[in-house]
């Protein structure tokens, strides 16, 4: 009776990988802005394909050795990104400008692209900034900078960038593993992560630096888990120093981690911003102040909220809402729970006055339990934002479609009160 079960067992999950092999390899092969309503449509059949994956993972989908190939599977369809990257967004090109302008002696947080005292830094990807960011110094904290040095060091181009964002997301997923098999749980939910379109599209197809950062999240919450602490407050300060968004994680460490920890860990984002210190500025923050400013997408919550509580309030009640829910996690669940790690960063995200899909990556490792459902659904709805490139190419402006965002945060909302019915009817069920 086993054979049949592991058979029936075998072909709805290999099904699934094979629906994310053909869409998301499609993806890859076509211009994904020119053609954003066909890209949309190829990573829904991905968004279903994985919801559909995660259904066939909760019954008990195999073998060890049959997830070994479902995670090589993964690889396939990251390297065909990684060939035709970037997919979507232009950030990486602003990476690599980054880390050849300091390679050059220069600050980037003092230069901007678009300088003309600085066109002898510039190559043929460097050209192709967006004439927006051209004009701003760099937003990205030092660690991303110091990554970037290093990339451009070894190797000056996109592809470049994107193999050493591709391997920490590959080191996301080994760690991820060994997590899951260190508290006792299913290691097939590490294809979660894996398996995400949203992974995939922003690593692999689009080289961005909060697959790094996630990275080192997940490095501390397993270490953190396994009470190496040390190692566990350094990663997460890396983190912090490489988005700032991560700094609504850090009561998660509370009386977790010694007093020398955190000095060592503060020591290191220390060293982190010397080299970027004394420059026209005194604080290496860059375009910060423009970014909190002026940048407006996808952020329904900070519009309503801004005529209210003013720009600054609203951000102030994204930090503190998201310290707020880590604080909560710290006192009522355990290190090793995913809604620990994923809820005070998405609640940090949800006020926030842009709302890139990259920006949800964050969440990614952490989709393996019920109360995590909701967010499956934002980081899938999300990538209907790149309908965004319709009205871009048709002169509208950098504006989305008008049933964009009511279908995305419609979605979250439907399957948050869909999880929380089950959850208050699951005792009643149990006890009839």
């Amino acid at each position: 009776m086993t054979r049949p079960t592991r058979r029936f067992r075998r072909r709805p999950i290999l099904g699934c990988g094979a629906a994310l092999l053909f869409a998301l390899t499609g993806v890859s092969l076509f211009d994904a802005r020119a053609l954003s309503v066909e890209f949309v449509v190829l990573m829904l059949a991905a968004s279903a394909a994985y919801v559909a994956a995660l259904f066939v993972v909760a019954r008990g989908a195999g073998s060890r050795a049959m997830l070994g190939g479902c995670l090589l599977l993964s690889l396939v369809w990251r390297g065909a990104l990684v060939m035709s990257a970037p997919v979507v967004s232009d950030d990486v090109y602003r990476y690599v400008w980054d880390g050849r302008a300091q390679r050059f002696g220069y600050n980037p947080y003092d230069t901007v692209p678009d300088d003309p005292a600085l066109e002898h830094v510039h190559t043929e990807v460097t050209r192709r900034i967006p004439p927006v960011s051209a004009a701003l110094p760099t937003i990205y904290p030092p660690a991303a900078q110091l990554f970037f040095r290093l990339v451009t060091t070894v190797r000056e181009s996109i592809a470049a960038v994107v193999v050493a964002v591709v391997l920490c997301d590959l080191l996301a997923m080994y760690v991820m593993w060994r997590w899951l098999l260190a508290v006792g749980r299913d290691p097939w939910w590490v294809l979660a992560y894996a398996w995400h379109p949203l992974v995939a599209l922003e690593g692999a197809g689009g080289g961005h630096i909060d697959v790094v950062g996630m990275a080192c999240v997940v490095v501390a919450g397993y270490t953190l888990s396994k009470r190496r602490t040390m190692l566990a407050s350094v990663t997460l300060a890396v983190a912090c120093a490489i988005k700032f968004l991560p700094v609504v994680l850090l009561p998660l460490l509370w009386r977790r981690v010694r007093i020398r920890d955190a000095v060592i860990a503060s020591a290191v984002v220390g060293v982190c911003y010397l080299p970027f210190l004394g420059g026209a500025s005194l604080l290496p923050v860059g375009s910060l102040g423009a970014y909190v400013d002026g940048w407006r997408f996808n952020g329904p919550l900070f519009v309503f909220l801004e005529p209210w509580l003013g720009v600054f309030g609203v951000l102030a009640l994204a930090v503190g809402g998201g310290l707020a829910v880590a604080a909560w996690a710290r006192h009522t669940l355990a290190v090793s729970d995913p809604r620990a790690w994923a809820w005070p960063v998405a609640v940090a995200v949800l006020f926030m006055p842009a709302v890139y899909p990259w920006y949800l990556v964050w969440l990614t490792p952490f989709l393996t339990v019920s109360g995590t459902w909701p967010l499956v659904a934002w980081t899938l709805a999300s990538i209907a934002t790149y309908t965004v490139w319709v009205n871009e190419l048709a002169g509208v402006g950098w504006v989305i479609p008008e049933w964009v965002v009511p279908v995305e945060y419609g979605l979250v909302a439907v399957t948050a009160l869909l999880v929380a019915r089950t959850a208050w009817s699951a005792p009643r069920t149990a006890t009839s």
